[in-house]
């Protein structure tokens, strides 16, 4: 039996820790706005645009605060990665729009302020203030740069762009907390005139930087080095799908667990530019790593179709919480959608018990859409897990909360895997919670960026 290597790793509970982190994020804020009360006395506030000069500092205060937060939460720590995973990405993206509000709230509460206090038009003060405040231009750079970043993750765009054009241009977030730094420090009343507060910001700012330079640089070079991966297999499991093989030196002290995912890229003509998240498909073992994927946009495509046993592969990760050691009962079902079925899959070999213990639910359309087949079938016959192919359209929505119960009669006693798109996802939530699943028994995994 093929055991996980995340099950070496003390697993705390999810939700307290993100309950701690949101605590701690709190905390930030509470200080600084009690630094901005502390330094702005009473008799600076007599008029209208003081009061909008006052909540241009508070929202910019925040909004810088939140930046760097939400840089943080993709700065990879490896300890918070394998305790909360997909949570981390979940909470950057729900923050983003906070953000957006603040910056624009800030930009636009500075403008008010300084068009009454002179008399002048928006316009007016917009160039005035660019051609007199340092930093200014930079800052307002890196707003425009922090709302691109934020329209592209519009559904509809998002798939309009792809998932390369989408991460280069989040990739402009790093210039603009820079930009918004230096901003800060040059003009922010609370740390031009506060030594300790300026450090202590600076501090911030600077561990940041470190883990991301640390986390998402030096240590992938050092691995991709020390390992050397190559592909030594690509193999064509079902229609569009393939399983790619990457072997390399002295694997198993990655510390991979089966669930997880890396970002890869592959060193070849037309891919070498690209690094993408693919789950591990098999649970990996001394020398080798597995993934699986559905050719369904020009990327994938090109991967079918160039990609050669003896190709370098730059590997970064692994990363995610999503594995077997969520698991508290021991009767499991796993309910995968699409492509979402190769974390499970993976998942679902390393998982002791007996057959009746693991439930594998594959959901799709259409008997064509469905994904590692033969292997689960495989799985189901030498014993590993029970394998149910949920066939049907959403109107007839084959995992309905009855048929559910139908299916599985214990169901409200077990634990639950799921693994798909957003829209699958989370139908599937709702109809376990009709069929009486505790919440805390359900563990989702998001295929989308």
């Amino acid at each position: 039996m093929v055991h996980s290597g995340s099950a070496r790793v003390p697993m705390l509970p999810r939700r307290p820790l993100s309950a701690v982190l949101m605590l701690a994020a709190a905390a930030g804020v509470a200080g600084l706005l009690a630094l901005w009360w502390r330094q702005t006395p009473a008799e600076r506030l007599q008029s209208l645009p003081d009061y909008l000069v006052m909540l241009a500092q508070i929202t910019g205060l925040v909004g810088a605060y939140l930046l760097l937060i939400e840089i943080a939460l993709m700065a990879r720590f490896p300890w918070l990665e394998r305790r909360l995973g997909s949570w981390l990405a979940s909470a950057h993206r729900n923050l983003g729009g906070y953000l957006v509000l603040l910056l624009c709230a800030h930009a636009g509460l500075v403008i008010a302020a300084y068009s009454v206090s002179l008399n002048a038009t928006p316009p007016e003060v917009v160039v005035s203030v660019l051609r007199t405040y340092p930093g200014v231009l930079a800052a307002t750079i890196g707003l425009l740069a922090i709302l691109l970043a934020g329209f592209t993750c519009a559904r509809s765009i998002r798939r309009r762009l792809g998932y390369e054009g989408w991460h280069a241009i989040h990739l402009l977030m790093y210039p603009a907390a820079a930009a918004a730094f230096w901003h800060q420090l040059s003009l922010g009343a609370q740390f031009s005139c506060n030594r300790w507060a300026a450090v202590s910001w600076a501090g911030l700012h600077t561990v940041v930087a470190a883990a991301v330079v640390s986390n998402r640089l030096v240590i992938p070079f050092l691995n991709n080095r020390r390992h050397r991966f190559r592909v030594s297999r690509v193999e064509t499991v079902g229609t569009d799908v393939v399983s790619v093989y990457i072997t390399g030196r002295h694997v198993a002290e990655l510390g991979a667990a089966a669930g997880q995912y890396f970002r890869w890229r592959f060193l070849a003509r037309g891919l070498w530019h690209q690094t993408h998240p693919f789950s591990l498909s098999a649970a990996p073992n001394m020398d080798t790593l597995r993934l699986t994927f559905k050719c369904v946009g020009g990327y994938t495509n090109r991967l079918k179709r160039r990609l050669r046993p003896g190709t370098r592969v730059l590997v970064d990760g692994p990363y995610g919480a999503f594995t077997g050691i969520l698991r508290r009962q021991r009767g499991v079902v796993m309910i995968a959608g699409g492509i979402g079925t190769t974390p499970l899959r993976a998942i679902a070999e390393t998982l002791p018990g007996r057959r009746r213990d693991i439930v594998f639910i594959q959901r799709a359309s259409k008997t064509g859409d469905l994904v590692l087949t033969r292997e689960l079938e495989a799985l189901d016959r030498t014993g590993r897990l029970i394998y149910i192919p949920a066939v049907g359209s959403r109107k007839n929505d084959p995992l309905s909360a009855d048929r559910l119960l139908e299916l599985i009669p214990d169901l409200e006693d077990r634990e639950v895997f799921i693994c798909g798109s957003a829209g699958m996802a989370a139908a599937t939530v709702r109809n376990l919670r009709r069929a009486k699943v505790r919440r805390g028994r359900i563990h989702t995994e998001i295929f989308d960026f």
